[in-house]
């Protein structure tokens, strides 16, 4: 009686720990363990059990125990991988690491065994602690499995390392051989060795990743203030504008209240007044150098930084009224390109700072050119210039970032002794098509008008 239910409780055991290392295995690679994939996984554990049991049947247990790793760790790792479209390392990392999760029921079976010298015992805890562990780990994994699914091959490889490590070590030392209860000191001590090795690779890859991740985090606070404090540049340039405008408007009753002040004798007020009118003039005077508002501010906005280093400026745009592209990315596109070419060309000998602009829309196009001298070359890397100095280098990755936010792309390269920027920006969709509709209708009409007679009535 004793050994038909021993036999019962060895069938359910390695059943639910087939099963356990299936499903458990799945959700640690971040699949979802809903009814479909339930259902796949339970034909996938039906068939690897079914192949177990042959290999137990063909050759006995230790056998089907040594072909384990062939039999169903294998076809599982590929099936997976099949399946799911896994990476083989995140596979063998959830095979593995549901193998190591294993030995809470293998303990506890040992434990229970040591305590009641029963058969029925062992199996019983084991299979207890195996649906235990289960409902833990499922309930776990859905919060991280996700997470080591997006995880780089790197990061992936140095957490495999426990596991498999592990994994290897039963099988050499349990499985094909009998080292481990042989009282080796060399066999007992490698564990610690392992984990100690394992830790030190951990906390390595670790540190590194949280700098990269801190690094990026603060790269990427930096460029949101700079396009913050571009927006808010704009709309001062424009409400100054504004308020100019409507002093210009005013103008005649400033004049009278001039007159009246000096009839008076507060010539002193006077002058004052007149003062803060021309320096509100000089810093809100917008020079035209197209139809575009936003153009036309951002390079007027550094025409005193130009004349106050010295730098002969070169600045040509066409770019229409409207155009199918945000204000504020166009703006801090022009302002970065601009305060970088200043700075590089202030860098240079007196007589050899030059900077040449131009902006131009073609067929929906916005097509920049920024070329400027410098003192010494900036060091290229991926096709981007790098600066040594702390808080500097941002001015090239917003601009990037804000011309890929444009639908375009830019280029920055040396051409002899000028550092020069190219960049193509455009909106997609309907936005370009009506854009291009525009233009071509414009284009007709202009011919339209040149090719009617003198004279002829519209």
């Amino acid at each position: 009686m004793a050994s038909s239910v021993e036999m019962v409780l060895w069938a359910i055991h390695h059943a639910t720990t087939l099963l356990f290392g299936v499903f458990a295995s799945a959700a640690l690679c971040g699949v979802e363990i809903n009814r479909r994939h339930a259902l796949e996984l339970l034909g996938a554990g039906v068939v690897t059990g079914a192949a177990f049991s042959i290999a137990n049947v063909v050759g006995g247990e230790l056998f089907a125990r040594q072909v384990y790793p062939l039999v169903v760790h294998l076809p599982l790792i590929v099936y997976l991988c099949a399946r799911y479209r896994l990476s083989p390392l995140l596979a063998a990392l959830g095979i593995t690491s549901a193998y190591l999760s294993c030995q809470f029921s293998n303990w506890m079976g040992i434990a229970a065994f040591a305590a009641t010298d029963s058969q029925i015992a062992y199996y019983l805890a084991r299979i207890a602690t195996t649906l235990a562990v289960f409902a833990v780990l499922l309930h776990w994994a859905g919060d991280i499995g996700p997470r080591l699914a997006i995880k780089s091959a790197t990061e992936l490889g140095i957490l495999l390392i426990l596991p498999l490590v592990y994994y290897v070590f039963d099988y050499a030392t349990n499985v094909y051989t009998t080292l481990f209860h042989s009282g080796s000191v060399v066999t007992v001590e490698f564990l610690a060795f392992a984990l100690c090795a394992f830790y030190l690779l951990f906390l390595a890859v670790y540190l590194r990743e949280y700098e990269e991740k801190e690094t990026a985090e603060r790269e990427r606070w930096m460029l949101e203030t700079r396009d913050s404090a571009a927006i808010k540049e704009l709309e001062a340039w424009r409400q100054s504008g504004r308020e100019l405008s409507i002093l210009r408007h005013d103008m005649r009753h400033f004049l009278r209240g001039l007159a009246t002040l000096i009839e008076e004798g507060h010539t002193d007020e006077a002058l004052k007044r007149i003062d803060e009118l021309c320096q509100v003039g000089d810093r809100t005077a917008v020079r035209r150098f197209c139809a575009n508002e936003t153009v036309n501010i951002a390079l007027s906005s550094f025409n005193s930084d130009i004349n106050r280093n010295g730098i002969t400026a070169n600045l040509r745009a066409s770019v229409p009224e409207t155009i199918h592209v945000g204000d504020a990315d166009l703006f801090s596109v022009l302002s970065n390109a601009l305060e970088n070419a200043i700075t590089a060309a202030s860098a240079a000998p007196q007589g050899k700072r030059f900077i040449d602009f131009d902006l131009r829309l073609e067929d929906g196009q916005l097509l920049l050119l920024v070329s400027n001298t410098f003192d010494r070359a900036p060091r290229m890397v991926d096709g981007m210039p790098v600066t040594q100095h702390a808080g500097h280098g941002f001015g090239t990755k917003s601009i990037k970032l804000a011309v890929e936010r444009m639908n375009g792309n830019c280029q920055f390269r040396i051409n002899g002794d000028r550092f020069e920027l190219r960049a193509v920006m455009q909106k997609r969709g309907a936005d370009l098509a009506a854009c291009l509709a525009r233009q071509a209708i414009a284009r007709r009409r202009q011919s339209a008008t040149a090719e009617r007679p003198p004279g002829s009535a519209a």
